[in-house]
């Protein structure tokens, strides 16, 4: 019977001392000293190094630094389409509207999205090789044979919006004799655009 007592009272003793721990969170202290993380193994005798993040895609338009002070937009440059981010101005000449560029795939995709306000639509490139060509100059005729617009193309498209007719355009590179000029016609609409093609051998 003694034993009995001693017995019970060692259990209860222990039953007091577990709960006495889990209330105070000690048992949690000492669960938690007894779990050890092994080292970090590396495949070579050095510790890994910093590797740097993938950098940021890098934006969709020229970088302006700090000194240099934003284009103001030019009072010519108005139109749908237009916003003064665009790299690309559009002009006005006596009433006609007009945009060249397309020097790099971003300049000719943003041309490609302000296609849609004009009906007339150039291109300029060399025939054997594909290459594109810049500094064009366009001179665009009326059918009487007036002059309607005559200025330089800064890049292998031009765009100009023309009222309804039938037109001549000619294109010529200055300074080299080897590349004659060029004349196509293009009968123009309101609702459609019409593209013409200048190669040169």
């Amino acid at each position: 019977m003694t034993k009995m007592y001693r017995v019970s009272w060692k259990i209860t003793a222990l039953i007091l001392s577990i709960t006495t721990l889990i209330l105070s969170g000690g048992l949690f202290q000492l669960a938690g000293a007894q779990q050890t993380n092994p080292p970090p193994t590396y495949d070579s005798d050095s510790p890994p190094r910093y590797q740097e993040p993938a950098p940021l895609p890098r934006p969709d338009y020229p970088v302006v630094s700090e000194s240099a002070e934003p284009p103001s937009p030019s009072p010519d440059a108005s139109g749908p389409g237009w916003s003064p981010s665009s790299r690309l101005q559009v002009q006005n000449d006596q009433g006609i509207r007009y945009v060249s560029g397309g020097v790099g795939e971003s300049e000719r995709a943003e041309l490609n999205n302000q296609s849609q306000q004009f009906n007339l639509r150039l291109l300029f490139a060399m025939q054997s090789s594909g290459e594109y060509l810049s500094a064009v100059r366009v001179s665009i005729l009326d059918a009487r044979g007036g002059t309607v617009l005559v200025t330089e193309s800064k890049g292998p498209w031009f765009l100009a919006q023309l009222p309804p007719g039938d037109y001549t355009v000619e294109a010529s590179v200055p300074g080299q004799t080897e590349r004659q000029p060029q004349r196509q016609t293009a009968h123009v609409e309101d609702s459609r655009q019409s593209r013409l093609n200048f190669y040169w051998r």
